[in-house]
């Protein structure tokens, strides 16, 4: 298994379907989708070309899940996509071009009604989130996410890693959705 992509998933039914309809043409045998339910026992979820598992209580953050999706995962590597964002047609071609010379991380270039981040050859200091991140297995090791933060838990995982070699995707192939309402960062 080369990739693993981790989304938890909460509240979010309408965006993750539209999320699957990009993703799922794009996933073969070389790529698992895991998505963790926060509690919603959404059983629609179960028709999706991924493994789902289902948590019986709402973690009220994105830590949880996020972990549970690492401690499921046989990927080599590590993808996180958010539930409510986006990604392009080529993204999974994108990656896996890249990963051929097995960097530690590879920094996604992304973009949002806002923003277009281009990483040429690491992210600003600002963005700590690991959606825009695929990061070896091995760097990671037992390193998980602190279940008692809400919010810029991405932050404190990403400044734990330790990564030697990196690489860059300078087009942007991951879409950030700004702008939904009820969101965790919104709120």
């Amino acid at each position: 298994m080369l990739l693993s992509i981790i989304t938890p998933y909460y509240k979010t039914l309408k965006e993750i379907k539209r999320l699957a309809k990009v993703l799922e043409p794009q996933l073969d045998d070389s790529i698992e989708w895991i998505i963790v339910d926060d509690g919603c026992n959404e059983k629609q979820l179960n028709k999706l070309k991924a493994k789902v598992i289902h948590l019986k209580e709402n973690s009220g953050g994105a830590s949880i899940p996020r972990n549970i999706g690492l401690d499921n995962a046989r990927g080599k590597y590590i993808g996180f996509i958010d539930s409510d964002d986006l990604i392009t047609p080529d993204y999974i071609d994108k990656i896996k071009n890249k990963l051929q010379k097995e960097p530690d991380i590879l920094y996604l270039s992304w973009e949002s009604k806002k923003h277009n981040i281009i990483i040429k050859i690491i992210p600003p200091k600002w963005n700590c989130s690991v959606w825009c991140r695929v990061i070896k297995k091995d760097i990671i090791g037992n390193v998980r996410f602190e279940p008692k933060l809400k919010i810029a838990e991405d932050y404190v995982f990403i400044k734990q890693l330790h990564p030697i070699i990196s690489s860059s995707i300078k087009k942007p192939i991951y879409i950030y959705n700004i702008e939904r309402k009820g969101s965790l960062t919104r709120r």
